[in-house]
């Protein structure tokens, strides 16, 4: 899946025609509203990915040249880079740690 590959470097933001999926995966591991400051959502049914671009972009001053509307895919855009740098953290942990976390570790074979 593309979204993980874009958060961990593997594939480049700049080559994303949609980023509003990666934003979703990531706004689905971190609270990425309260981490962005973004306040209460516009609609009673919470944040959506397109939601959280386009808050980040009335908030960071993004307008489109033409028609001076939000920029969500540059905000979206900007999401991802922060992430990519490290200031969104994101942690993924192997499938089964949290099951074998207070098993102890079986020895290394010689």
């Amino acid at each position: 899946p593309r979204p993980p590959q874009v958060l961990a470097g593997v594939y480049p933001i700049s080559q994303l025609q949609e980023p509003y999926s990666a934003v979703g995966f990531l706004a689905a591991r971190i609270p990425l509203p309260e981490l962005l400051q973004l306040g209460a959502p516009a609609a009673a049914r919470g944040w959506t990915a397109w939601d959280i671009c386009e808050a980040w972009a009335e908030k960071r001053g993004y307008k489109t040249a033409r028609a001076a509307r939000n920029d969500a895919y540059r905000a979206a855009n900007s999401i991802l880079r922060m992430a990519a740098e490290g200031k969104l953290r994101l942690c993924l942990r192997p499938p089964g740690y949290s099951a074998q976390k207070g098993e102890p570790r079986p020895s290394p074979s010689s």
